[in-house]
């Protein structure tokens, strides 16, 4: 037997991160009463925390996936950046929702996904 790669002992736990994450902010917006604010704490600085889970999830699996010699997998790395080009026109449109909805004042401090860069 050998021992885990540093690959695997740094994308694991981010996959299982991830998915801890997405399920969690799952569970919290399926009880929300329809058209609420979330107020989460994972929604508090990101519009769509979930999405950045996805988008984790994906990453993790691209890095995990990858063959000998090669830093990611290119086809799931593929998947990565077309998930997040969709998923991050959904959460800008999110934001755009939640500010006409509960005001431009309730969100303007959240990022749409990704914390420090959108």
């Amino acid at each position: 037997m050998t021992a885990p790669s540093l690959r695997s002992l740094i994308f694991i736990p981010v996959f299982i991160f991830a998915s801890g994450i997405q399920y969690d902010c799952h569970e919290y917006l399926a009880s929300l009463v329809k058209y609420t604010l979330p107020v989460h704490p994972a929604f508090v600085n990101i519009i769509s925390p979930h999405y950045t889970a996805e988008c984790m999830i994906y990453l993790s699996l691209s890095f995990l996936a990858a063959p000998p010699g090669s830093i990611v997998n290119s086809t799931i790395f593929s998947a990565v950046i077309l998930t997040a080009v969709q998923l991050g026109t959904s959460a800008a449109a999110t934001k755009k929702w939640y500010s006409e909805k509960f005001g431009k004042e309730k969100v303007k401090d959240r990022w749409v996904m990704l914390p420090l860069i959108w």
